[in-house]
């Protein structure tokens, strides 16, 4: 894959992209998510999540391995014909293109509550769209560096989060396991969408520099995210009642009320504003690997111009139909499903292919 297509991308930037992908809209309502099915128990279930997010995350990297220098699609394309590779990249595609539409349409609706409450959700959304093109269409290099940017800019918020602590009520969180493991099983079913994500695996390992360290790095991004993902419940759980968490779509958000600075009344207001970065970081690599599916699908057209014409069907879409907050989640849950089929199972099925095909063709991964 040395053309004119591959950008490096170092093995921080692998990491943040990942990580930063998972964390972004998921971060808010994870903990209200929990506590509807397990109660305060909610945080065992991200560890779950996190141990299956792992396996699977491996499982890409040894798929990964047996075409190393292209993308999934080169390697089905290779092993599996030109027209399964072809249907491939329109699921990829479709795919991708939900999550961005999903993303753009509950951050709208989160800078309308709290920020702009007479801005149209359109307007919003167009807005967004343009930082969007101008980093999506430079490749992942660029969409890796920025992640980078987001995350040295976002490490003040743990400490922020800190100082809610003064708060907590620690006998929130006991006793352990009150109704038993079920409520916990049941719950780690919704850590499906908060570790989407791991998928991007298949477009970025072909740009890795070092790719020996693919393995480390995806264990590495999902155990961040579980650390963030944890101290953020365990947080809320500690300074929500367990009934009083759920009167709250963004529990992450209204938890900020409780911190107050002499120099700023309503921190919540300039954290949501600066927090439309993390948010950006679902949409920006989804809208680069739609426009990249879309343009390897066709066979022609240009990185910049395939993605224009997706964002301008985004733009129209929204005009057309304005989703409210209960139809963005409610997308979300629903997504649950087909995340668990594209990033958790797919793997599993192509990896077995993979393995009984070089076994009987006698070849061995490159």
């Amino acid at each position: 894959m040395k053309n004119r297509s591959y950008r490096p991308i170092t093995t921080l930037q692998f990491i943040l992209v990942i990580s930063t992908f998972q964390i972004s809209v998921a971060f808010l309502t994870l903990p209200r998510e929990l506590a509807a099915q397990a109660g305060t128990d909610g945080w065992i279930a991200i560890l779950i999540g996190w141990a299956i997010a792992t396996v699977a995350a491996l499982i890409i990297v040894k798929v990964m391995k047996y075409h190393p220098d292209g993308t999934i699609l080169d390697l089905l394309k290779r092993y599996l014909g030109a027209w399964p590779a072809k249907i491939a990249a329109a699921v990829l595609g479709a795919y991708y293109f939900t999550l961005a539409y999903d993303g753009y349409v509950i951050t709208a609706l989160i800078i309308k509550v709290w920020l702009l409450p007479t801005t149209y959700i359109y307007i919003l959304v167009i807005l967004m769209m343009l930082p969007t093109f101008q980093i999506a269409q430079h490749g992942l290099q660029v969409i890796g560096r920025y992640s980078e940017m987001v995350a040295m800019l976002s490490i003040w918020i743990p400490f922020i989060y800190l100082i809610t602590l003064r708060y907590a009520h620690w006998l929130n969180l006991l006793p352990v396991l009150k109704e038993g493991w079920m409520p916990v099983f049941s719950a780690a079913r919704s850590m499906v969408s908060p570790m989407l994500g791991i998928a991007l695996t298949f477009f970025l390992y072909p740009h890795l520099t070092k790719k020996e360290r693919a393995a480390s790095a995806v264990v590495i991004s999902n155990s961040f995210t579980c650390a963030v993902y944890l101290g953020i419940t365990i947080i809320c759980y500690l300074y929500y009642s367990p009934d009083g968490i759920m009167e709250y779509n963004n529990p992450v958000i209204g938890i900020m009320k409780s911190v107050e600075f002499k120099f700023i009344e309503r921190v919540e207001i300039p954290f949501i504003a600066f927090y439309l970065f993390v948010f950006s970081c679902v949409w920006i690599p989804s809208m680069y690997i739609v426009s990249y599916c879309s343009k390897w699908l066709l066979g022609k057209g240009t990185d910049r111009g395939h993605l224009a014409v997706w964002c301008a069907v985004i733009g129209i879409s929204i005009i057309i139909y304005r989703s409210g907050y209960q139809d963005a989640y409610r997308l979300i849950r629903n997504f649950n499903l087909i995340g668990f089929i594209m990033e958790f199972a797919m793997p599993v099925c192509l990896l077995v292919y993979l393995a009984i095909y070089t076994r009987i063709k006698g070849r061995k991964p490159i």
